[in-house]
C-alpha cells in the first residue's frame, strides 16, 4: 500500500515536472549527459559495453564519500574475482567523476543510476540483471530495492551508518524504510553502535553485523595508488609550488560558513608565524572563485589552484585554494597541520581518517555526526582536537604551531589508529563470497554469518 501511494505521488509529479526536467537536460551542459539515461533513455547502447561474464557485480555509492569508501572494497573485488564483469554508479555528477577517475583500472561499465520511476529501474535492473548489488552507506530508493527483491537478486548494505538525524527520518518514515532495509540478504554497520540501532529499528536481527569502517583501508596510501617512499614531501610541494621551510595547515573539504572562521584564524597566526602556509579545499570546488574574492577582501595574498597564471600574486602567495577535484589526499600526504570541514557548522562533518593515515595531527569543529565513533576514537586517541569557535582553533593551532614535539606525538597516535583497524575490506569480501555462493531467500539470514 505504501508503494502503491509513494508510485501515485511520483506518477502524478512526473507529469507536472516532466518538460522542466527535459529543458534542464538540454539548457544546462552538466546535466545533458546526465538526465536522459537516468530516465532509461538511450541506456541500451551504453549496456551494449557489458562484458559477457560469468557473475556480473553491481556497485553504487551516493557521492564523493561513498566513492571513497568504495575504493577498497571494489579493488578488493577485482582482485577476489578477476573474472567477474564489476559495474558502478553513482548519484552524484561529482561522485561518478570521481569513481571514473579513480576506479578505472578495476570496474568494467560505468553507468547511470536510474531515477526511481518504477518503469524505469525494472528496464534498467532488467538489462544489467547483477548477480549482486552493493549498496555504499546510503543512498535508499523504494522501488530500486523491491525491484530486486522481486527479482531475487541479492542486495546488500555495506559501510552503513545512522546519524541522528537520519534515524529520525528513518523513524518518522517507518513505513518505507522498515520494509526496504529488510530486503537486503545482509547489512554491514559501521559500529556496533549502528548495528544496535538499526535492529532496534525494526530490521531483522540475523540480517546486521558490525563489520568496521571501510575508510579505514580507503585511507591507507598504498590503496590511492602513492608510493611515498618514491614521491617524498619534496616532490608533492614542489607541485604544488610549497616552499619546503613552509609549514603547511591544511583546511580540508570546508563548508559555506567555514571559510570566514579559516581565514580570520589563518590571518591571527600568519602575524605570530610568517612561514605558516594555509590550503583551503572547499567541498565544493566551484566555491573557489568565491573563497578567493573572501580572502582578498581581508587583506590575504591568494591564489587558485586551478588558476594559477590567472593570478597575479602567485609568487608569494602563503595561501592556496585548493579548487580541484582527487588532489586533498596527496595534499594530506605533505602537510603539517589539517583540520576536517563540514564541521564548524552543522553538516556532519568529513572523514578526518584522511589525514590521519598519513600520521597527521587533526583538527575539526564540533559537529561531526557523520563519523562519530571516527572522531570520538581520534579524541580518545589524543590524536585530535575539537575547536568549537574561530578563537579555539587560533589556540589549537597556535600551540601545534610552537611545538613540531606535540605534532608528531599526535600524528604518531592518529596513524597508530587507522593501522589498528585495517582489515575491514577482508571482512567484507568474506560475506559476499558466501552471498554469492548461497541461494538464499530475501531477508532470511545468509547461512555461515554466525
Amino acid at each position: 500500500m505504501v508503494i502503491l501511494l509513494y508510485n501515485l505521488f511520483q506518477i502524478a509529479g512526473l507529469f507536472l515536472f516532466f518538460p522542466l526536467l527535459i529543458i534542464i537536460a538540454l539548457v544546462i551542459p552538466k546535466y545533458r549527459g546526465r538526465v536522459p539515461p537516468r530516465l532509461g533513455i538511450g541506456t541500451e547502447k551504453i549496456l551494449g559495453n557489458l562484458p559477457d561474464r560469468q557473475q556480473k557485480i553491481w556497485i553504487h555509492a551516493l557521492s564523493v564519500g561513498e566513492v571513497l569508501s568504495a575504493q577498497p572494497l571494489v579493488k578488493g573485488l577485482r582482485k577476489t574475482y578477476p573474472e567477474a564483469t564489476l559495474i558502478f554508479s553513482a548519484t552524484t555528477k561529482t561522485g561518478e567523476e570521481l569513481a571514473q577517475q579513480t576506479m578505472k583500472n578495476e570496474v568494467d561499465l560505468f553507468v547511470p543510476f536510474p531515477f526511481d520511476i518504477r518503469f524505469i529501474v525494472k528496464k534498467i535492473i532488467s538489462q544489467i540483471n547483477p548477480d549482486l548489488f552493493i549498496l555504499i552507506e546510503t543512498d535508499f530508493w523504494p522501488n530500486f530495492l523491491h525491484t530486486l527483491d522481486e527479482q531475487n537478486i541479492p542486495a546488500i548494505l555495506v559501510n552503513g551508518r545512522i546519524s541522528k538525524v537520519s534515524y529520525r527520518n528513518y523513524k518518522k518514515f517507518r513505513m518505507i524504510f522498515l520494509p526496504m532495509f529488510n530486503t537486503f540478504r545482509f547489512i554491514s554497520m559501521q559500529t556496533a553502535y549502528d548495528a544496535h540501532k538499526m535492529i532496534r529499528f525494526g530490521v531483522k536481527p540475523d540480517l546486521v553485523k558490525a563489520l568496521g569502517n571501510l575508510k579505514y583501508d580507503a585511507v591507507l596510501p598504498e590503496t590511492v595508488g602513492w608510493d611515498l617512499e618514491h614521491r617524498p614531501t619534496a616532490f608533492y610541494r614542489q607541485q604544488f609550488g610549497i616552499p619546503l621551510e613552509k609549514t603547511v595547515w591544511i583546511a580540508g573539504s570546508t563548508h559555506p560558513g567555514e571559510e570566514k572562521i579559516i581565514l580570520s584564524a589563518y590571518k591571527r597566526l600568519s602575524l605570530l608565524f610568517p612561514d605558516i602556509f594555509l590550503i583551503i579545499a572547499p567541498r565544493k570546488v566551484e566555491r573557489g572563485r568565491e573563497i578567493k574574492e573572501m580572502a582578498a577582501g581581508m587583506g590575504l595574498t591568494v591564489r587558485r589552484r586551478t588558476a594559477p597564471f590567472q593570478d597575479e600574486e602567485i609568487p608569494g602567495a602563503p595561501l592556496l585554494i585548493l579548487d580541484t577535484m582527487g588532489e586533498l589526499t596527496r595534499m594530506y600526504s605533505f602537510c603539517d597541520i589539517a583540520f576536517v570541514g563540514g564541521s564548524l557548522v552543522p553538516d556532519g562533518g568529513h572523514n578526518p581518517l584522511e589525514p590521519a593515515a598519513f600520521g597527521k595531527p587533526v583538527l575539526f569543529g564540533p559537529y561531526m555526526d557523520d563519523f562519530v565513533e571516527i572522531s570520538t576514537d581520534l579524541l580518545d586517541k589524543k590524536a585530535a582536537i575539537s575547536c568549537h569557535d574561530e578563537d579555539e582553533l587560533f589556540e589549537n593551532l597556535n600551540a601545534l604551531l610552537i611545538n613540531a614535539n606535540l605534532r608528531d606525538r599526535m600524528g604518531e597516535k592518529a596513524q597508530s589508529l587507522v593501522l589498528q583497524h585495517r582489515g575491514v575490506t577482508k571482512r567484507h569480501l568474506e560475506i559476499i563470497d558466501i552471498i554469492l555462493n548461497a541461494k538464499s531467500l530475501a531477508g532470511q539470514p545468509v547461512p555461515g554469518l554466525d
